[in-house]
């Protein structure tokens, strides 16, 4: 999965958005570096968004988004559905009303 084929929108030519499951994360890089990551907590049923981080030197060129974007997406391929406990992943859900659905907390019980 890169961030170049989920649109997730312009970046570095080398930006990817990758799944790390062996550190339950997605992280983004550039030529082989991290520049930034989003921590989750797998469930049967759920994927529980816990952390998200950008390295200081990368802040502010919208990576945190493209991250998150190129995540939730690849969950919405696996039909899970997310609960955004890391305020970074609630607070671009909440811009992102095409993303509601995959809310956790707003599904139906």
């Amino acid at each position: 999965m890169t961030g170049d084929d989920s649109g997730a929108g312009a970046g570095e030519a080398g930006d990817r958005v990758v799944d790390a499951p062996e550190r339950s994360r997605y992280e983004i890089v550039r030529d082989g570096a991290v520049l930034g990551f989003a921590a989750y907590q797998k469930a049967k049923d759920l994927i529980v968004f816990t952390h998200t981080e950008i390295d200081p030197e990368y802040e502010g060129q919208g990576l945190g988004g493209r991250l998150v974007r190129a995540a939730l997406d690849d969950v919405r391929t696996q039909g899970l559905p997310v609960l955004p406990t890391c305020p970074f992943v609630q607070g671009w859900m909440a811009k992102h009303p095409d993303y509601a659905d995959l809310d956790y907390r707003r599904r139906p019980r």
